[in-house]
């Protein structure tokens, strides 16, 4: 079953350590406690297997979450909002749906190193934005950003989220600067989501990525949603978020760097420990 989805020298206990964390974590960030968290799950899985298999594994679960998010925020939404980001998104779906098209017809291998520099680039970026995370707030409230900056924002928001599942911050600063209030912020930063996943669920279909073997591999993982989630709100009244938010900070950092130079310290360290050459 798990054939083309563990990268060559990975042992199956660790594999399943490290792609099964970042499902939990993917859960905790959608449970609301912590919410960038999620950015990890990509880099974090992207050590241990295919950069194709962990896009496409990711996208199903991301859509169960999100169902669960809307379910809760189902009345939450400023339509005007959504559609504002969510349209020129569409531009940028189809361009990342044409990356992943390329990359099917030349192999994956050729692509393999430039699309994990380029998310290794999201991730080191990210780990920054955490840093600066209330400056950042601080000064998109001041500009107020308006329907051309949407355009901008809601094509990068299409395009890395197609080739990465990584557009959080760009949503999420640019519906923050409408002063929707929070509950309001949470329901329309949900339903932009829900949406622009269930618009790349075709194409992923369509060139290749999502696959039997892929939905077989995400039953398997299913069941790690619900731990995330619930753990996220256990961790709500009893975890700092602050220093939480630390803490994926500096994994993101690490995995990010290591996407960027190429180089997995999991598997060299592994292969001390097991007295490889």
């Amino acid at each position: 079953m798990l054939e083309g989805f563990i990268e060559e020298g990975v042992p199956v206990p660790v594999f399943w350590v490290f792609v099964g964390a970042a499902i939990v974590i993917q859960g905790i960030s959608k449970s609301g406690f912590a919410g960038g968290a999620g950015i990890l799950s990509l880099p974090l899985m992207m050590l241990v297997m295919p950069v194709n298999k962990v896009t496409a594994c990711l996208l199903p679960l991301l859509i169960l979450c999100d169902m669960n998010a809307i379910y809760h925020h189902r009345r939450n939404v400023d339509w005007k909002v959504v559609l504002r980001i969510y349209l020129p998104a569409i531009v940028g779906i189809l361009a990342g749906a044409w990356v992943w098209w390329k990359v099917g017809r030349a192999g994956v291998a050729a692509y393999a190193v430039p699309i994990k520099r380029f998310v290794g680039v999201i991730a080191v970026l990210f780990a920054v934005y955490l840093v600066a995370k209330e400056a950042a707030m601080a000064w998109i409230d001041r500009i107020k950003p308006g329907p051309k900056s949407a355009v901008v924002a809601g094509v990068t928001a299409g395009f890395t989220s197609t080739i990465a599942h990584a557009a959080g911050p760009i949503v999420s600063l640019y519906i923050f600067a409408q002063g929707l209030g929070k509950t309001l912020f949470v329901g329309t930063v949900a339903w932009t989501f829900t949406l622009i996943n269930l618009t790349k669920l075709p194409f992923y279909i369509g060139v290749g990525l999502i696959r039997p073997d892929v939905l077989l591999v995400d039953l398997c993982l299913i069941w790690l949603i619900p731990i995330g989630s619930g753990l996220g709100k256990w961790m709500h009244h009893r975890v700092s978020e602050k220093l939480f938010n630390r803490v994926i900070l500096v994994l993101t950092l690490i995995a990010g760097l290591q996407l960027v130079s190429n180089v997995n310290l999991i598997l060299l360290g592994l292969n001390f420990v097991l007295g490889r050459s």
